[in-house]
C-alpha cells in the first residue's frame, strides 16, 4: 500500500473530498513512530558492537528505541546483565557485546512512497490518517465521525499489534520424517 493508497482509503472512510498531502505524510510518519514505540515488530532492527568496560555507561545510537538482546561475542551467549538509562547502556562484565536494537522506520516523503513498516500495519496507518484528518477538521466539534474513526483506528491498531506479535512467536522448527 503506497501513501496514495492510504490517502484513498482514508478519504473513503471519512467521506471527505480532500486531505492535504503534507498533512497526510505527517500523519503516516507520526503513526509509524507511535507504532514502533508500542510494538517493536513495527520497528527496524539494527546491530552495533560495543566494547564495554565494567560499570561504565556507553551511549546508544540516537535513533535507539529498545534493546532486543545483547550477545557477548566472546562466547556467543545472550547476556541479561545490563542496565539502560537515558539512551545509555552499562554492562556488569567488561567485554565485547553485539547489541541488537529497534529503531524508528525511515519516514515517507511523497505519495508514491510505500511505508517501510510491516504490511500488517498499513490499514492501521490508513485508519489513523482518517482519524487525524477528522480530528483536524472537527477540532472543536463533538462529531460522531471523529469518535467512530478513533474507535476503528484503535481496534485495528490493537489487532495489528496482536497479529504481528503472534506471527513473530509462531516461528518454530517442524519435525519431519526422513523419506528414505
Amino acid at each position: 500500500m503506497t501513501v496514495q493508497d492510504i490517502k484513498n482509503y482514508a478519504l473513503k472512510k471519512t467521506g471527505f473530498n480532500q486531505i492535504p498531502d503534507a498533512y497526510l505524510i505527517d500523519y503516516v510518519n507520526e503513526i509509524m513512530d507511535s507504532l514502533v514505540v508500542d510494538a517493536d515488530s513495527a520497528g527496524k532492527k539494527e546491530t552495533i558492537i560495543i566494547d564495554a568496560t565494567q560499570g561504565e555507561w556507553t551511549d546508544l545510537p540516537f535513533d535507539f528505541v529498545a534493546v532486543k538482546r545483547c550477545i557477548r561475542t566472546e562466547n556467543n551467549q545472550v547476556c541479561d546483565e545490563f542496565l539502560i538509562e537515558n539512551s545509555q547502556i552499562q554492562f556488569r562484565i567488561s567485554g565485547e557485546y553485539r547489541v541488537e536494537y529497534i529503531t524508528m522506520q525511515d519516514h515517507v516523503s511523497s505519495l508514491e512512497d510505500t511505508p517501510p513498516i510491516n504490511i500488517i500495519f498499513h490499514e492501521t496507518l490508513a485508519l489513523g490518517a482518517a482519524y487525524k484528518e477528522a480530528a483536524r477538521i472537527f477540532m472543536y466539534d463533538n462529531n460522531n465521525i471523529k469518535a467512530q474513526l478513533f474507535s476503528e483506528y484503535m481496534e485495528e491498531r490493537k489487532k495489528a499489534i496482536r497479529k504481528a506479535t503472534n506471527t513473530k512467536r509462531s516461528r518454530r522448527r517442524i519435525k519431519y520424517a526422513d523419506f528414505f
